[in-house]
């Protein structure tokens, strides 16, 4: 009678490791390293930037990354395709990268392009992105001056009277509305491009 009871035992207890078995083997896959990519993020400037991607499957995989000045970060996001939020030099941009495989960015000091290794292999110019250009306001007026800018970005600068002010600002076109002349408003347009000497004087 002993004897069947052990093997009755016996019996169960190898069923119920059977059972489990199945569990064990569909819980493996769940337990697989996703593809990551080394994703280099160098800064040249003097300036912080900010770094924000999205993935673009539906995952709403989302990454935050912050390079302080003259500095270098290294993300490791899994393979695919993000759209981007960079905040340097002041502005921001928006766009999409392609991280199916190891990539690198680099900016250069604001204001500038190119630089060693920017055209290596798998390496992106963010200048490219960041598409600044220095420009001359020239204050034509005997009186402070302030100019507000609307185009690819926003600005409002304040130049002294029979003052220069050079900026770095997005390339592209702007309207602009000068506020001089004892109380005076003007409006008008330009494009600011490299080298661009922009005038301004009460009409």
């Amino acid at each position: 009678m002993k004897l069947m009871k052990k093997l009755g035992l016996a019996l169960t207890m190898a069923v119920m490791l059977l059972g489990l078995a199945p569990a064990t083997v569909l819980a493996a896959p769940a337990t697989q390293t996703a593809d990551l990519v080394r994703f280099t993020v160098e800064n040249r400037d003097e300036a912080g930037i900010t770094l924000r991607l999205y993935a673009t499957d539906g995952t709403l995989r989302a990454y935050y990354l912050r390079v302080d000045g003259e500095s270098s970060r290294v993300l490791t996001p899994e393979a695919g395709v993000y759209t981007y939020s960079l905040t340097a030099c002041g502005v921001g941009v928006r766009g999409t990268v392609d991280l199916s495989r190891n990539h690198n960015w680099v900016l250069p000091a604001c204001g500038h392009k190119g630089g060693p290794g920017t055209k290596a292999a798998n390496t992106t110019d963010v200048s490219e992105e960041v598409r600044l250009v220095r420009v001359d306001l020239v204050n034509d007026t005997s009186t402070r001056i302030q100019v507000r800018l609307y185009g690819p970005w926003d600005y409002v600068f304040t130049i002294e009277g029979k003052a220069t002010k050079v900026v770095t600002i997005l390339k592209g076109e702007y309207d602009y509305t000068l506020f001089a002349c004892q109380g005076g408003v003007y409006t008008g347009h330009f494009l600011a491009r490299a080298n661009k000497i922009q005038e301004f004087e009460c009409k």
